[in-house]
């Protein structure tokens, strides 16, 4: 498993952090597309565009959009996604991207080819679907709106996320709530803070070991 988990794409750290996770990866990987999968449709490409311009900076020549609800091809899509060379899940709204993801089969996909090793990167909404489970999203707002009746998620990375945190070095009392009530670890990033993940990390390990990567200063809150 190779992922990056991302409050924003907009601060210093995250630029180097992409750098930095891009460099690492095999001029095969970097010759293929990369697979921009929105947490909700763009039709002007409002939010795609910036994304598309910054892997174009990093080395990719070719970034490909797919939108879930709208005008969807399944085996197009699969397609699409076997032929990738870097995935990236975009923020949002996180029950409604989740949802959908289910909806098209696309959860139990990105798991496989995150296990073969395709590089994954979320941001806010995109980082939580890559944990074991969402529910962490009402947390930053998010509301269940849509009604998504299983916010279990990739667990790709065996902690909850939360993005946009203002100071996660002093957890809230309603993130400590949180963490008691779920019995899950809970990741705090500010929006200069990101985690880079490659290997199998397990929940006896403290975030130190070697195939962790930090930029800022994310605080894993563990449970008790």
């Amino acid at each position: 498993m190779n992922v990056a988990l991302l409050s924003h794409t907009d601060t210093a750290n995250a630029s180097k952090a992409l750098r930095y996770f891009i460099n690492g990866l095999s001029n095969d990987l970097k010759s293929l597309p990369v697979v921009y999968i929105a947490s909700e449709p763009d039709a002007q490409r409002q939010f795609f565009n910036p994304i598309a311009d910054c892997y174009r900076q990093l080395g990719f020549n070719t970034v490909q959009y797919v939108e879930l609800e709208q005008d969807f091809d399944a085996q197009a899509t699969l397609n699409v996604l076997r032929a990738a060379g870097l995935v990236h899940l975009s923020g949002g709204d996180t029950f409604r991207f989740l949802y959908w993801l289910k909806q098209r089969g696309l959860d139990k996909q990105l798991y496989h080819l995150a296990e073969n090793g395709l590089p994954i990167v979320g941001v806010s909404a995109g980082a939580m679907i890559l944990t074991p489970d969402i529910s962490s999203a009402i947390l930053c707002g998010d509301t269940n709106s849509i009604g998504l009746a299983n916010t279990s998620a990739l667990n790709i990375v065996p902690f909850q996320f939360l993005p946009h945190v203002k100071n996660p070095q002093e957890p809230t009392a309603q993130i400590m709530d949180f963490v008691a009530h779920t019995q899950q670890d809970l990741l705090l990033c500010s929006d200069d803070a990101v985690v880079l993940h490659s290997g199998l990390l397990t929940t006896e390990s403290s975030l130190i070991p070697k195939n962790i990567h930090y930029f800022g200063q994310p605080n894993l809150v563990q449970q008790a």
